[in-house]
């Protein structure tokens, strides 16, 4: 009886398997594609656009409307300038960091020339906890084999 009834129960396993699968599957081709690098309060920082940071600086540092307009176009300029310098296949790695890390300070001078006193000690703090998630997350991480 019960070899019976498990010949006749597999074919539907079966056909409930590739359902799920099916479905699990649809859903990954659904999905908005992931982004890359470390993680900024849940946003990741080397793919955030101008306007995600912006927000995320907005909601961090209570920014007035002034400062938003005000730091749009230097977070437009730095994402421009580090893509350029992402793309650009002539520099040696360590020429790129060096340039990326300068541009990266060059627009933190700009940004906490718009903020108040109180907002770049709370920026600070905000890019230190930011610095130590990821370097925890790299520090957890298997080593990249390129």
């Amino acid at each position: 009886m019960w070899r019976k009834f498990s010949i006749a129960l597999l074919p539907l396993a079966f056909a409930a398997g590739l359902m799920v699968v099916g479905q699990t599957s649809h859903a990954l081709q659904a999905a908005p594609p992931a982004q890359e690098h470390g993680a900024m309060g849940g946003h990741v920082m080397g793919a955030m656009t101008p306007e995600s940071r912006l927000k995320m600086l907005t909601e961090k540092l209570d920014l007035t409307e002034d400062q938003q307009a005000k730091l749009k176009p230097i977070l437009e300029d730095q994402s421009t300038q580090m893509k350029a310098l992402h793309d650009d296949t002539s520099l040696a790695p360590e020429d790129k960091r060096a340039k990326m890390k300068e541009l990266h300070e060059s627009s933190t001078e700009k940004i906490n020339a718009v903020l108040t006193p109180d907002q770049q000690a709370k920026w600070k703090q905000v890019k230190q906890e930011m610095m130590d998630k990821h370097k925890g997350m790299k520090d957890q991480s298997p080593p990249d084999h390129q």
